[in-house]
Parts: C-alpha cells; sequence; structure tokens
C-alpha cells in the first residue's frame, strides 16, 4: 500500500508543473496583446457596466459631432432678417470708410511726390546755378563749342583798350567761358599796361594773341566781325584778325578768385 502511494505521488507533481508552465506562456502571451487583455478585462466586468460604458461612449462621439458641425455651419444662419440688414449696413459702412481712407492716403502720397519732385527741382536748380556761377568766375576747366580768334599784331599798336572792348564784345554775344594766351578770364578781369605790353589780370601777355571763347560760335563769330566791330577796329590799326569756329574747344585754365575788397553781405 505504501508503495502504491509514492508510486502516485510523481505522477500528481508531473500534472501542476505542467499546468504552470501553461500559465506562464499564457502570461506571456498577454504581456504581447494588451489589447486582448483590454478587452478580457472589458468582458470581465458585469454586464450591467457594459451598457453604462457604451452609453457613455455614445454621448461622446454625440457631443464631438455637435461641436464639429457646428463649427462647419454658416455664422449668418441664425441671423433675422432684421440682423441681417444690420450686418450689410456695417459692412457698407465699413467698405465706404476704406474708400475714403484710401482716397486721403492716395492724396498725401501725391502731395509727398509733389513736395519729392519739388524739392528735387529746387536742388538741381541750386546745382545749375551753382555750376553756373564756377564758369562765370572762372574756377573750373570748361569745354564746349565756340571759336577760336588769332590776332597778331606785328607792329605792336594794339592798346589794352581794343582787348577791353573785344571782351566786352564777347560777353554780349553769350560767351560762357573765355580764355586769352592761356589766362582764364572772368567778371573780374581787367588789361592794363601800353600798346605793345599788355598785361591781363596781373600777367605779361604778347604777340600773337589767342582767344578761346566757348558760346554759339555764328552768334559771337557774327558780334566780331560786323562793321566797326572790335576786330575791324584792331585791323584797323594794322593787325591780323581771324575768326575760327570749333565744335569743341577746350579750356583747362582756371582763374584765381579774388575776395571782394567793398563789396559785403548781410
Amino acid at each position: 500500500m505504501s508503495e502504491k502511494t509514492n508510486e502516485e505521488i510523481p505522477a500528481v507533481h508531473e500534472d501542476r508543473t505542467a499546468h504552470r508552465g501553461d500559465d506562464a506562456k499564457g502570461e506571456t502571451r498577454g504581456g504581447k496583446h494588451l489589447w486582448e487583455r483590454a478587452r478580457g478585462a472589458f468582458f470581465a466586468l458585469p454586464r450591467g457596466l457594459h451598457a453604462v460604458i457604451l452609453i457613455i461612449f455614445m454621448i461622446l462621439g454625440f457631443a464631438l459631432a455637435t461641436q464639429v458641425r457646428a463649427q462647419r455651419s454658416d455664422p449668418l444662419e441664425g441671423l433675422s432678417e432684421q440682423d441681417l440688414v444690420t450686418v450689410l449696413d456695417e459692412l457698407g459702412t465699413q467698405e465706404q470708410n476704406l474708400r475714403t481712407k484710401r482716397g486721403e492716403l492716395a492724396r498725401e502720397l501725391e502731395d509727398l511726390q509733389g513736395a519729392a519732385d519739388e524739392a528735387d527741382a529746387r536742388e538741381q536748380a541750386s546745382r545749375k546755378a551753382a555750376l553756373q556761377a564756377q564758369i562765370a568766375a572762372g574756377t573750373i576747366p570748361v569745354h564746349g563749342p565756340g571759336v577760336s580768334v588769332s590776332v597778331a599784331d606785328p607792329g605792336a599798336n594794339l592798346t589794352p583798350t581794343q582787348f577791353v572792348i573785344t571782351l566786352g564784345e564777347l560777353r554780349n554775344a553769350g560767351a560762357e567761358a573765355i580764355e586769352l594766351n592761356g589766362v582764364r578770364l572772368s567778371t573780374r578781369s581787367a588789361f592794363t599796361g601800353q600798346a605793345g605790353a599788355i598785361n591781363v589780370d596781373g600777367t605779361a601777355i604778347s604777340s600773337p594773341y589767342t582767344w578761346n571763347v566757348i558760346g554759339e560760335s555764328q552768334t559771337i563769330a557774327t558780334a566780331l566781325d560786323i562793321q566797326a566791330g572790335s576786330a575791324a577796329q584792331m585791323r584797323a590799326k594794322g593787325a591780323v584778325v581771324s575768326i575760327t569756329p570749333s565744335k569743341d574747344i577746350e579750356i583747362r585754365s582756371v582763374a584765381t578768385p579774388r575776395a571782394p575788397q567793398y563789396a559785403t553781405y548781410d
């Protein structure tokens, strides 16, 4: 009897070991499949709770659908006819205000552009006046169309008077820049000396005399060569005068500015 019992005991232990192995495998599979465990837990709940959970999910779904529908709906759909009229009036007023503002901005832009153009015109006029003053003062090199006047005085008969007359006629004819034997003449130039010993602005010059003049060549040539003009007077004293128009006369010499001796600016 005792031996039979001992033989049956190992069989019992083998069955328990087999069940434990099956449990271990089940736990491993449950760790890999959480969804199956969650589903198992859900169905393990009492049936009454199943219905409650389903109702909660239905309420949440309905609320979400309502929210999405509300966001997609037309915001004007629930307004009355009077409210719609009011909205249209407000939109019309806003549009008119925007049009008015646009007109104001357009006028401001035109004013700014006009002011800018006026300022630019004043600046250009100022630069032009400054350039003309520099040319008249003889302080910058210049070039342009004009004439070249060559005067030979072999008898040394020409006096400072003939040079003053010639300079006056050139200026009256519109000469813009004048050079005589390499000396730049300006509004303050002066001739001194005597026949055969002429000085211009303190510099001695001698025959042959060469005038380089920039201006309208035909007008200048006509002014010099008229009857009883400066060219005729110099020829009357035995000088040989020739006037040659040119498309481009270059004057590189400049005059030395002199401070006014008597004139002042307040």
